[in-house]
C-alpha cells in the first residue's frame, strides 16, 4: 500500500517566500510615514489640551507646531502648512498634507493625512 504525499512544492515555497518578501518590502517603505502622522496627531493633541493656545495668535501657534515637530522629528508638514480657524470662540488648528514615498523604479505610493484639534 503506498501513501500519497502531500505538501508544497519548491516552487510553492518559493512563489510565497516572494510575495511575503514584496508584503514585508512594502510595508518598510510606508512605515515611516504613518509613525510620522503618529506623531502630528501626538503634537495635535498636545497642542488641543494647552489653554494657551486659545490666546496665542496664528503665527505664534505655528511656531509652536515648529518647535514640537522638530523634536518629534517631524518632516513632511510644517507650521505655515496649517489651517488656523475659530469655531465657537476656540481655535481649531487643520493639518492636511500628503506624503509620497518612492517605492520602486518608477512606482510611487502617495498618501494623505489629515490631523485636527477640534473634534
Amino acid at each position: 500500500m503506498r501513501n500519497k504525499q502531500t505538501g508544497m512544492t519548491v516552487l510553492g515555497m518559493l512563489f510565497i517566500g516572494v510575495v511575503l518578501v514584496f508584503v514585508a518590502f512594502i510595508a518598510m517603505k510606508l512605515a515611516p510615514a504613518y509613525i510620522e502622522y503618529g506623531s502630528v496627531r501626538q503634537i495635535m493633541s498636545a497642542m488641543a489640551q494647552d489653554p494657551s493656545v486659545q490666546t496665542m495668535t496664528p503665527e505664534e501657534i505655528r511656531d509652536s507646531f515648529d518647535r514640537r515637530a522638530d523634536i518629534d522629528n517631524v518632516n513632511s508638514i510644517a507650521g505655515r502648512d496649517l489651517e488656523i480657524s475659530t469655531d465657537n470662540g476656540r481655535t481649531v488648528i487643520d493639518a492636511d498634507y500628503t506624503v509620497k514615498v518612492h517605492l520602486l523604479g518608477n512606482i510611487s505610493a502617495l498618501m494623505d493625512f489629515k490631523a485636527s484639534t477640534g473634534g
